[in-house]
């Protein structure tokens, strides 16, 4: 169980609830922070964002950020080409060579909702990747659940990409 971005800390629980007019009997109060912590899960390290994410955008260690990395062979790729992501994750398309690469989701292919999404918050497309390690994020706080096309292009033929939000099981 997440709370306030990190995992549970089972004190301030109990006070937080007690605070909010919970009962805190010891029994009741014992099941709700064990049943808690078991839903708790420690953060993935290859999710937690870099130095630079965090001092240029703010993210903490608490935020989710996949990686995808862009290449040029005969044509464009993404590695990974597919990914699932949750709502709240973030995205980074980095450059992994010198070449110019290019993200634009395909927004004819995308539900209404996630076009709209896109639209409004200015990640339907990057703008060109010129160097390497350049970056372009996309932030998924607020997306709708479903599936987000994207292509790439640059130097070479065009590639392509997925993206799919879904919420975690249980």
């Amino acid at each position: 169980m997440r709370y306030g971005g990190g995992c549970l800390n089972p004190r301030a629980f109990v006070a937080r609830w007690a605070a909010a007019g919970g009962t805190v009997a010891p029994v009741p109060a014992i099941l709700v922070v064990t049943a808690a912590l078991a839903a708790c899960e420690p953060p993935d390290p290859s999710l937690i964002p870099d130095e630079i994410l965090q001092s240029e955008l703010g993210l903490t260690p608490d935020d989710r950020v996949h990686t995808v990395r862009l290449t040029t062979g005969v044509a464009e790729r993404a590695d990974p080409d597919s990914l699932t992501v949750r709502p709240g994750d973030y995205v980074q398309f980095v450059s992994a060579d010198r070449l110019v690469h290019e993200v634009a989701f395909v927004l004819d292919n995308v539900p209404e909702t996630a076009r709209t999404f896109l639209v409004r918050t200015g990640q339907d497309r990057s703008t060109p990747l010129l160097e390497l390690d350049a970056r372009f994020v996309v932030s998924f706080e607020g997306a709708p659940q479903g599936p987000y096309p994207y292509a790439l292009a640059g130097n070479r033929g065009s590639g392509e990409g997925r993206i799919f939000v879904a919420v975690p099981p249980g």
